[in-house]
Order: C-alpha cells, then sequence, then structure tokens
C-alpha cells in the first residue's frame, strides 16, 4: 500500500534554522540497559506513548519540535541513544547492533505500558530489528532506514576511531557527517559549522562510531527478520534524496506484513519534524 503526503512547504534546511536551539528544559530519566549502560531519556505530554529513536548524529533535543508537536496527544519519550547526550558511552570493543536493540527495549520497558515507536534513519534499523524479535511496542512508524546506501570503509572507520580516541571533535563530525553519511557537502559545510546544531553534533562525537558501525554491516536489507514483524508498520520516505535509500524503503515495505509506504513529497533524508509529525499523529491514532 502506498498513500500520498503533502508537497513540501520550506524544507528541513528551513526547520532548522528555526527550531533547533536545544528544546524546553524536562526532567532527565534514565534507565540501564541489559549491558549496563545508562540510557538517558525525557518525556513531554501526556497521552498515548510514543518512543522516539534518532539516527546518526540526532540526540534527543533534536527532536523537540516533533515531541512539541506530538506532545499535544501522545506522552512523547525522547532519548539519547548510546554515546551521545545525557547517555553513557558503553564499550566500543563489545559494540553490536544488538546492545543499541537492548537499549531501546529498555526505554520501552521503562515506559511501562505499551508504546508506540517512531524510528528515524539508522534508528529504524535498530527499530526494525526490535519489532522482528517481539519487543513489545503497538505501531512502529520509519524515516529512511539507509539501506543500500553508501558503506563505511575501513580506512573511513579506522581513521574515525583514532580522530575519536584523540578527541578531534570538529573532525570527526566532518568525516562522518561529509564523507560518511554524506549529510553536508563541500558547498554547505561552512554553513552548518555556523549552526547552532554543530555545537551539539560535537557533543556527539563517540557515537559516530556506532553509525559508522551500522553503516558499514548492516546496510543489507534483514529480509528474514522483516517477515517475523506483526505489528503495524509505517515506512515513510522523501522523494528528493538518495535514490537507493528511497528504493530500499520501498522493498522494506514490501517485505512487512501488511506495512504501508508513505513519500514525502519535495523532502529529502532529513527528517521534517513540522511536516512528518501530523502524519506520524494520524498513524498512530488511528485504529
Amino acid at each position: 500500500m502506498v498513500e500520498p503526503a503533502p508537497a513540501a512547504q520550506g524544507g528541513i534546511l528551513g526547520d532548522l534554522d528555526t527550531d533547533y536551539a536545544g528544546g524546553p528544559a524536562r526532567q532527565l530519566r534514565r534507565v540501564d540497559s541489559a549491558d549496563g549502560t545508562s540510557i538517558a531519556y525525557e518525556k513531554a505530554g501526556e497521552g498515548p506513548p510514543v518512543v522516539v529513536i534518532g539516527g546518526g548524529l540526532n540526540d534527543r533535543a533534536m527532536f523537540s519540535p516533533l515531541a512539541a508537536i506530538m506532545s499535544e496527544r501522545f506522552s512523547v519519550y525522547t532519548y539519547d541513544r548510546r554515546g551521545r547526550g545525557d547517555s553513557a558511552y558503553g564499550d566500543p570493543d563489545r559494540w553490536t547492533i544488538q546492545r543499541e536493540v537492548e537499549d531501546l527495549a529498555a526505554v520501552l520497558d521503562a515506559v511501562g505500558e505499551p508504546s508506540h515507536v517512531f524510528a528515524n534513519c539508522t534508528g529504524g534499523m535498530i527499530a526494525l530489528l526490535a519489532a522482528a524479535q517481539g519487543v513489545p511496542m503497538m505501531k512502529l512508524a520509519l524515516y529512511e532506514p539507509p539501506y543500500w546506501s553508501s558503506e563505511t570503509t575501513d580506512e573511513q572507520l579506522s581513521t574515525l576511531r583514532r580522530l575519536i580516541d584523540e578527541d578531534r571533535r570538529e573532525e570527526v563530525v566532518t568525516l562522518f557527517a561529509k564523507d560518511i553519511v554524506g549529510f553536508v557537502t563541500d558547498d554547505t559545510i561552512d554553513y552548518f559549522r555556523t549552526h547552532p546544531a554543530w555545537a551539539a553534533f560535537k557533543t556527539m562525537v563517540p557515537s559516530t562510531y556506532y553509525d559508522a558501525l551500522i553503516n558499514k554491516h548492516h546496510l543489507q536489507i534483514p529480509y528474514e527478520e522483516l517477515h517475523e514483524i506483526t505489528v503495524p508498520t509505517l515506512v515513510m520516505r522523501g522523494d528528493e534524496g538518495e535514490k537507493a535509500i528511497h528504493d530500499a524503503c520501498a522493498r522494506v515495505a514490501a517485505e512487512i506484513p501488511g506495512a504501508a509506504l508513505l513519500t514525502m513529497e519535495g523532502y529529502d533524508h532529513l527528517f521534517d519534524q513540522k511536516a512528518g509529525a501530523p502524519l506520524l499523529m494520524r498513524f498512530f491514532a488511528a485504529p
């Protein structure tokens, strides 16, 4: 099933310009994951719970615009994936994507009641595995899990780890954002370095190693796991991003039993929270 979505009214760069300022202060909560890593999260609003999991260089504060809109009808739980924000780093030498599945499961358990899940970018890869393993959730919505995108090279991975160990944060963010995931280009790098989000990116430096590992080892669609998913699932994509990811989203939706595919016209790989929030609310509120 393919659903249309409204055309763009501005785009993600405009959204970033006006919206990213770290968000309002809320009570910081913590839960220990299965390996003992402390995961920080917070809650906004009252209503059916929605847990939000971000992608590369996303901390919980970056979803403040989404939480502000959705909290009018939902309890929105945003959390820092390991290695960023107020969550602990964990052990990079023992990291596997299963550790992050366990982190998501720990937050869902801490909510204390069945929850919806929205997952952005590589967070979608984690959430899909969680759903396939039967981690309790009511509905699952994804935005552009980056299957079939460019793979992290061995050289990029080793350089990234060395720069992280040397605490060369500016270089880590540049390498990850420009060369590994292509979030910025040579033409936009100077602009992003002056943006409020850039300072936040530098606080998330340790986590870039984990997302680079996902981009190296988990870019192929996990077909067998997708077939095990039983929760209602919505796969969202833009129509102006990388064609490989765009095509992969369609394949993911086709492989999950009963899943829907929604294309946001005029948007790229960066999730536009103002445009996406009403779509998520409609999906989560539907019977």
